[in-house]
């Protein structure tokens, strides 16, 4: 059992192999090549160990004696070669730049996991001895093959993303949904319902402090105090304070507007003034650019929020309760009232509540059209009040083409575009199959 769990993980061999290095000394040759993809090989001992992987993670592989086989070693091939690819392609793209610390976070949970499975460092380290490797090797194998996974990653969400969309008609989701609907569990219970969420908000005097605050810390800036050691010991950000302010690396759409107007109009090195956001003041400090994204950090300095402040917030959740009982639509509430970055619907199985604050499980008990609320809870950081509408309750039951149309809408373009990014790298690239 210890050596099964060993090759699955060691049987994930590298899939871009120079053609330079199939000669052993005297040219005799080492190992069979399937393919020649453009500067690369394909060998058959690859796809040998990857059919081998699959088996060891039970999934389905025909016999060698089965005639289906060899389209079945065919497919593998073909999708080696389109890994390959993918991988050259990528080697090409300056902007793709792996995260290290990322990799050897990851590949150190993976080794910690083996050993745990393994009973010990001890059996893993003899049973890597087995096979001819040291822990330093394993840890190397791993490395690259989880940087390789991350570069294939990469440069496949930067051609998904300046990609052209692709038209599926309504006849191919059909379909597509009368192959899978045999596989489909059943639709769990659920709920729709709209809300209103209201967050209290700084009086202006707590603005104007941390507002100053953020401007003082900006002058400081300026003087040459270091950004990070400011951002540790000032920024209200959670995610980013004890990282010195660090964003990483991050595009439009994913910031909100006035953060992301002020940090893509900064060259290289520039801090920004002052920033205002639903959030608070910030100041930021671009400090790498490419085309359509910047790495960079922040200092979010948070107005202070009062007991009163939290008192005329429940107050007011309390008044639009009262005007959503009395038939006020939801939709023109949420305009009106509701922090624009909570949903204004959402429908959920109600196994997935638990996903939820807990005080929306108050859900479980309520009727189709009830109104609940001021329901009460903690967000990230401060109290909130939400106006919950029940719109529909849903029993149990067989999934139907509309419930999955979008799902399915959505997977069915992100294999076209994918066969399409993999169709254009095939134009361009000399491929050989020898087998």
């Amino acid at each position: 059992m210890l050596k099964r769990s060993l090759f699955t993980v060691l049987l994930l061999a590298l899939v871009a192999t120079p053609a330079t290095s199939q000669l052993a000394s005297g040219d005799a040759v080492v190992d069979r090549v399937l393919a020649i993809v453009g500067d690369s090989v394909v060998l058959q001992s690859q796809i040998e160990e990857e059919i081998q992987r699959m088996r060891l993670q039970d999934a389905p592989v025909p016999d060698e004696s089965d005639p289906a086989y060899e389209d079945f070693f065919d497919g593998i091939l073909d999708s080696w070669i389109n890994r390959v690819l993918v991988l050259q392609a990528a080697a090409r793209d300056t902007l793709i730049a792996p995260d290290d610390a990322t990799i050897d976070q990851r590949v150190s949970q993976q080794i910690n996991q083996v050993i745990e499975s393994m009973g010990g460092r001890g059996a893993l380290t003899q049973a890597l001895a087995s096979e001819g490797l040291t822990l330093a090797e394993y840890r190397d194998i791993l490395t690259t093959q989880a940087r390789q996974q991350q570069i294939q990653q990469m440069f496949m969400q930067r051609q998904m993303q300046d990609s052209r969309p692709v038209d599926v008609s309504d006849d191919e989701l059909r379909a597509r949904f009368e192959q899978a609907r045999t596989q489909m569990q059943q639709r769990p219970r659920s709920l729709t319902f709209h809300q209103v969420v209201i967050i209290p908000e700084a009086s202006e005097e707590a603005r104007a402090e941390a507002e100053a605050l953020a401007e003082d810390l900006l002058q400081r800036i300026r003087d040459g105090e270091d950004f990070a050691q400011l951002a540790r010991r000032y920024s209200d950000d959670p995610g980013s304070a004890e990282l010195g302010g660090d964003l990483g690396w991050f595009r439009r759409g994913r910031m909100v507007q006035e953060f992301e107007d002020a940090a893509f109009s900064l060259p290289a090195g520039a801090v920004s003034q002052v920033v205002e956001t639903e959030f608070g003041f910030h100041i930021i400090k671009v400090e790498r650019t490419r085309p359509g994204e910047r790495q960079g950090r922040h200092i979010l300095i948070v107005p202070e929020k009062t007991d009163r402040d939290i008192e005329r917030a429940r107050t007011l959740a309390e008044s639009i309760t009262t005007d959503a009982q009395a038939g006020a639509s939801m939709d023109s509430l949420y305009q009106e009232y509701s922090d624009p970055a909570a949903p204004d619907s959402l429908t959920v199985s109600f196994d997935q509540l638990g996903e939820l604050p807990p005080e929306y499980e108050v859900l479980r008990g309520a009727s189709e059209g009830e109104v609940l609320g001021p329901v009460e809870y903690e967000g990230q950081a401060d109290t909130r009040f939400a106006v919950i509408k029940v719109e529909r309750i849903r029993e149990a039951g067989t999934y139907t083409f509309e419930d999955v149309r979008g799902q399915i809408a959505s997977q069915v373009q992100q294999e076209r575009r994918l066969d399409r990014v993999i169709e254009e790298l095939r134009q361009r690239t000399h491929i050989e199959i020898l087998r």
